[in-house]
């Protein structure tokens, strides 16, 4: 993490249009579709999704995230909930205990797929699968998301399955990843 830290600040000072839009301008005209009630809902930790919903809740609290996290989460609200990437950027740039201008940007513009070194924008991260990959027995959502300790887990990595499972006091997903993925494709090569 040190050593992307120095790299985006070689970005930043080589490159210093990225403060105010993408390191790859073209992607500046990416249409993006998202409704701010999405917005409001993943800031708030409400989107039906559990590792996004633990990540944001965590995040509110303790103004820290774990950089796997960072990515999963910047990626939803970019390729799910089709939100510019520079809302997320600004939201982090008030909470991180941790912020770094050129790390903040460059961590953003990476999972937006708008950046110097970007994830390929075809490469959209399914939040269900990273949930079963890096919080297996779910602890972690447990931990963030007290409404579900008593679900199996099984459940809780699957929106969709825990929709017949989900306690009131949780809320249904906002959007669907399988639809929301197929968007983003589209807006991605509306924009190339």
């Amino acid at each position: 993490e040190l050593i992307w830290r120095e790299f985006y600040k070689m970005i930043l000072y080589t490159s210093p249009w990225v403060v105010t839009g993408a390191f790859k301008k073209g992607f500046d005209r990416l249409r993006w579709g998202g409704k701010d009630l999405w917005f409001k809902r993943w800031v708030q930790g409400e989107t039906g999704y559990p590792i996004i919903d633990a990540a944001m809740r965590e995040f509110a609290d303790t103004g820290r995230m774990h950089n796997r996290l960072r990515m999963v989460v910047a990626q939803f609200l970019t390729k799910d909930l089709l939100i510019h990437w520079q809302r997320g950027e600004a939201h982090f740039a008030a909470k991180l205990l941790d912020f770094d201008l050129s790390a903040n940007n460059g961590g953003w513009q990476w999972s937006a797929s708008v950046g110097c070194d970007a994830q390929p924008y075809f490469r959209i991260f399914n939040p269900s699968l990273q949930s079963k990959k890096f919080d297996p027995d779910a602890e972690y959502i447990k931990r963030h998301l007290p409404e579900l300790r008593d679900l199996n887990p099984k459940f809780i990595h699957d929106p969709l399955r825990l929709a017949s499972h989900r306690p009131k006091a949780y809320p249904p997903p906002v959007v669907a990843h399988s639809e929301m993925r197929l968007l983003a494709l589209e807006m991605f090569k509306e924009a190339r």
